[in-house]
């Protein structure tokens, strides 16, 4: 009875254990593994040029805004964070068949869809995003998950000049 009793706590007190084993492990992952930086070559101006000109000849995409984060922070009160611009794309196809259906509808949060752009305290310039594949790993199977492809592989086309691929980490 004495080694049931001492099985069973071995048991639950292992499971408890690995929780938080796997919860300190995905706290550890998650900012590279939900968000992906690429440092690019190019000065900050010219990076923006290039990627609202590589996602307006994407088949389907358009830039919807350009937003001066920077501009913003200071105009309403922030400290001066310098260059940051983020960029708003959308497919309006794709889109469209995401959002037809009120199961779907949530997905608007994410929409358009934004790359920023900045320029670190040493002066590397750099591009950060969502990492679409984790994105749409998470919704595999799903009509959700077969958009979200796609959308992977045209921003990887948009990203090309600086041979970026979406991985897990």
């Amino acid at each position: 009875m004495l080694k049931k009793r001492e099985m069973i706590a071995g048991v639950i007190l292992g499971f408890v254990l690995s929780l938080f084993v796997v919860g300190f492990i995905f706290k550890l992952a998650a900012p590279t593994m939900f968000f992906k930086e690429i440092t690019v070559p190019y000065d900050f101006d010219k990076t923006v040029r290039m990627l609202e000109t590589r996602i307006n000849k994407q088949e389907g995409w358009h830039v919807t805004a350009v937003i001066d984060q920077q501009k913003e922070v200071l105009g309403h009160g922030g400290q001066d964070v310098g260059k940051v611009k983020i960029i708003k794309f959308c497919n309006g196809a794709l889109s469209g068949v995401m959002l037809s259906e009120d199961s779907s509808k949530f997905m608007a949060a994410k929409m358009p869809l934004s790359i920023a752009v900045y320029e670190k305290g040493d002066g590397r310039v750099t591009i950060g995003l969502m990492n679409g594949y984790v994105m749409a790993r998470l919704f595999a199977g799903t009509r959700e998950g077969d958009i979200m492809e796609k959308v992977v592989k045209d921003i990887e086309n948009i990203l090309g000049f600086v041979h970026f691929r979406f991985t897990i980490f």
